[in-house]
């Protein structure tokens, strides 16, 4: 899939939230890079289970890190998942969950690009 660069990561906005620490922000962009594959890999796991509170909890976790790093298409899809969640409807939560992957690989590729 191709996704607009600005709408995977707003590293400006996310560089404001830092106060302009461009030093905070390239160890903050690694933290995520390194954490988010394995909350997405829990998200995973608790899809498979129908723990209807745990995806919820997940996608709650993935929306925040995601806004605090300004990952927004990511936020937003994390946001669906939780809304979607309270719902109960297993197909369409693990058809936004699998797009999710996407999201994610671009969004860490895009962080990858700009810090290379």
């Amino acid at each position: 899939m191709n996704f607009d660069s600005t709408s995977l990561w707003q590293r400006e906005k996310a560089l404001q939230r830092l106060a302009g620490n461009q030093a905070l922000l390239k160890r903050v962009v690694e933290m995520f890079i390194e954490q988010i594959d394995e909350k997405y890999l829990t998200l995973t796991t608790a899809l498979s289970n129908k723990e209807q509170e745990e995806v919820r909890f997940i996608s709650h976790a993935i929306k925040g890190v995601s806004g605090d790093v300004g990952a927004e298409l990511l936020r937003h899809k994390a946001s669906s998942i939780e809304i979607l969640s309270a719902t109960g409807d297993w197909d369409e939560i693990d058809v936004q969950i699998k797009a999710m992957a996407s999201v994610i690989d671009a969004t860490k590729s895009e962080m990858v690009a700009a810090h290379a």
